[in-house]
């Protein structure tokens, strides 16, 4: 899929060839236009001959990534398979400024997933572990479960965050989050907007140049290519490597940083604070940080399950599609009941009427008794690696070593977030006279080893 540029008129059919949707009539196609319309702020260029607004679009702002409209869920009203979403923020939400990765918002907000059986996918030793604890024997499987999972269900909150946004119930920030060598053990980190289609330009460039030079793909272009690039450790390092080096070189993406650490941190000071080539990046993923909610009342813990049900129906669906070899009913729901809080254990009527259009009939194949869980036919779609790897934002997303949370006050020591940090059951260590602290929230992404 290609990106639509900014500031250029698009009628819709220029729109569906540009990023590969097929032109379709009736619900389907307004299912599409929604979907445009919610994903970019745009406006109506005037008929020079009428003066009235055309059809066409010129698009000022990308607010979010393009999602094509599934056929059978177009029809009708298409909000219905993000309404549980949309009530659940609006009846559990824990009114707070902070920012968290979107794995965060899964698992500790929203509290949907495991943390632990998120993050083990990103770590070949912790996968062996999980699978052996939870008694699941393809762990091909499991790691493309749950990186499924996560992006549908990654899916479902941003769009329930935009139409939150359109019905001006809601107010947040899609920002990411810098990392960068502030000490000689320490990293600091500052958290901004500012930079969002600097980067996306960025990874393209960077996208581009690594298929010119690797062959990657002939059909795929841009950050469609990261879904190959992730899958080789060589090609991962590479690509991050050179998409920091482009911000680390970038003097107008610096100076914004250090703009916005300046604004975020009052004690910020430019000779041993600010990011520069002895302070450089490290890393940077992406996250969300609500600031205004309108609340409601509803049922949490039901909502959470009716949003975990819809996910399993839809992974199962998906991977019925593309997984290249014949499933087990048992690690199937092994790993259910490893990632999900809420589970429900049996197929029943709840599961049934969270089909949405689906048949009976397909819901009970997904969730029946027979021990293999596959297509029938020889069609097992294509290789895993390329339809359903990490989402671009996950990758961006995985955890980094070594990373800590830094909120105030910045000063002349190597010391992060000090105050805050060590009003937590804290692990602390005087290391050549700086301070370092780690709480129990960053333990999974420190080696405590190495700090000795």
């Amino acid at each position: 899929m290609t990106e639509l540029e900014l500031n250029k008129e698009y009628t819709y059919p220029q729109i569906c060839e540009t990023v590969g949707w097929k032109q379709t009539t009736g619900d389907s196609r307004m299912a599409q236009i929604r979907e445009i319309e919610d994903a970019n702020e745009y406006y109506h260029p005037i008929n020079k001959k009428t003066h009235k607004p055309k059809k066409s679009y010129i698009f000022t702002k990308k607010l979010r990534d393009l999602v094509e409209p599934s056929r059978e869920n177009s029809a009708g009203n298409n909000r219905k398979n993000i309404q549980p979403m949309i009530d659940y923020l609006q009846s559990k939400f824990d009114l707070d400024d902070n920012w968290y990765s979107f794995t965060d918002w899964y698992c500790i907000k929203l509290e949907l997933m495991y943390k632990g059986i998120c993050n083990a996918v990103y770590h070949s030793d912790e996968i062996d572990a999980v699978c052996e604890e939870y008694s699941i024997s393809d762990e091909r499987l499991f790691c493309e479960y749950v990186s499924v999972a996560k992006s549908e269900l990654k899916n479902i909150f941003l769009k329930a965050l935009a139409y939150l946004d359109k019905k001006k119930k809601i107010t947040y920030h899609d920002q990411y989050k810098f990392t960068y060598q502030l000490g000689k053990r320490t990293r600091g980190n500052v958290i901004t907007d500012s930079l969002n289609e600097r980067i996306e330009e960025n990874e393209t460039a960077v996208c581009n140049d690594m298929n010119e030079d690797y062959n990657l793909s002939k059909k795929m272009k841009g950050r469609q290519l990261l879904k190959i690039i992730y899958s080789k450790e060589k090609l991962t390092k590479e690509f991050k490597e050179l998409s920091l080096g482009m911000l680390q070189d970038d003097e107008y993406a610096i100076n914004k940083l250090n703009c916005e650490l300046s604004n975020q941190h009052p004690t910020f000071h430019t000779d041993y604070c600010s990011i520069c080539k002895e302070r450089p990046l490290i890393s940077y993923y992406r996250g969300i940080a609500i600031t205004d909610m309108e609340l409601e009342e509803s049922d949490p813990e039901c909502l959470a399950l009716d949003i975990t049900n819809k996910i399993r129906t839809k992974v199962r669906k998906s991977l019925m599609k593309s997984y290249r070899k014949p499933m087990k009913r048992a690690d199937l729901q092994a790993i259910e009941k490893a990632l999900f809080q809420q589970y429900y254990d049996k197929i029943d009527e709840d599961i049934i009427l969270l089909a949405d259009n689906d048949d009976v009939s397909d819901i009970e194949a997904l969730f029946g008794e027979s021990d293999n869980f596959t297509d029938n036919s020889d069609n097992w779609g294509e290789p895993v690696s390329m339809e359903h790897d990490f989402s671009i934002e996950e990758m961006l997303d995985m955890p980094t070593e070594g990373e800590i949370q830094m909120n105030l006050p910045l000063a002349n020591t190597d010391c992060v977030g000090q105050n805050d940090l060590c009003r937590n059951k804290s692990h602390c260590a005087e290391l050549h006279s700086e301070l370092f602290c780690v709480t129990e929230k960053d333990l999974d992404y420190i080696d405590i080893d190495n700090l000795y």
